[in-house]
């Protein structure tokens, strides 16, 4: 058997969770662009966590793990990533959602995905699934700046759905997206999606704050200097440099992005231009950037340095973030006209 969903879409984007996201609310008649997507997600986020066990022993992340279901749960759809497990009644689970003419979205490990050609793994992947081709043995799916729908046999697609690290293993997540009614008023929506973006990043009503969000940006300002102590210093510069500037994120840890869905917000809402300013944004992403080059080159030397000067351009960043979303918890109202 084999089936394309009919009308399937697909836009190339910078990020993969907020371009399918986008992708698959169009085909659902929602008009909303990727940074949309990504505002309303309350994408944006930092993790900083130190073991001997991660790859790199200083790990850190620019994304906010909670993207899907914030999204959705602003707009108001129910959302729970489905396990199964068993690879084969995995797949046979997707494919029914298919033939029922539901995208899906699914974790997908990269280093099984032929198409990235790369043995690095990253486990939280998303791509949509669009159809699948029993008689090639293959899936077709989108994925992030792709133009068009890509084939992944199925055993690298089990493997991908199925793999991972051994602190972050995948274990056949999806999610079928469903058409649902009509999105009400966006306003609303996107001061609702702002105050728990800002609450997100203060460390507020998540579990394990310490781990994300400022707290873990000072956590890592104070580590920082000492980085060039670890075995691996070089990699754990290279890995940062590439969470903000590469790795899917648009450029500026995703702040680049962020400052796209306060463009739109600002438009529906004018208020919104002062309480959350876009132009503020794009600078404090213009500042990631600028850390980013200094941890290049810090992974380029041949002994460590520089590291103090990168934990300033941190400390400066938190600091201006915390400014920029503390604002936006003192000025809106959720149920408030502005």
């Amino acid at each position: 058997m084999k089936h394309l969903i009919p009308g399937w879409v697909h836009n190339p984007g910078v990020h993969c969770a907020s371009t399918v996201i986008s992708d698959v609310m169009t085909f659902h008649g929602h008009a909303l662009d990727e940074a949309m997507c990504f505002g309303l997600g309350c994408g944006l986020g930092f993790f900083y966590l130190q073991a001997d066990l991660l790859n790199p022993t200083s790990m850190t992340a620019v994304r906010s793990r909670m993207l899907e279901p914030r999204f959705f749960e602003n707009i108001g759809r129910p959302f729970k990533w489905a396990q199964e497990p068993d690879p084969d009644r995995s797949l046979a689970a997707v494919k029914q959602k298919l033939d029922a003419d539901l995208p899906v979205l699914i974790h997908a490990d990269i280093a099984h995905l032929p198409h990235y050609n790369t043995t690095t793994h990253f486990p939280g992947h998303v791509i949509a699934l669009w159809g699948y081709d029993d008689e090639r043995a293959a899936a077709l799916v989108a994925d992030t700046g792709w133009k068009e729908l890509i084939e992944v046999p199925y055993p690298d697609l089990q493997r991908a759905r199925h793999d991972g690290l051994p602190y972050m293993k995948n274990s056949g997540d999806y999610y079928a997206v469903p058409a649902g009614g009509s999105i009400p008023d966006l306003r609303p929506i996107i001061k609702k999606a702002l105050i728990r973006q800002a609450e997100d990043m203060e460390g507020l009503k998540i579990d394990m704050p310490g781990l994300f969000g400022f707290p873990a940006m000072r956590k890592a300002v104070e580590d920082l200097p000492r980085w060039g102590q670890a075995k691996d210093w070089q990699w754990c510069a290279r890995w940062f440099y590439q969470v903000i500037e590469r790795r899917g994120t648009g450029g500026g840890a995703f702040r680049l992005l962020y400052s796209r869905f306060l463009e739109q917000a600002g438009e529906l809402e004018p208020g919104l231009r002062r309480a959350a300013p876009a132009e503020e944004m794009k600078e404090i992403a213009g500042d990631w950037t600028d850390l980013a080059k200094t941890l290049k080159q810090i992974s380029e030397l041949e002994k460590p340095g520089h590291f103090d000067a990168a934990a300033v351009k941190l400390w400066r960043i938190t600091e201006k973030e915390e400014g920029f979303f503390r604002r936006i918890l003192g000025a809106i109202e959720p149920a408030d006209p502005l």
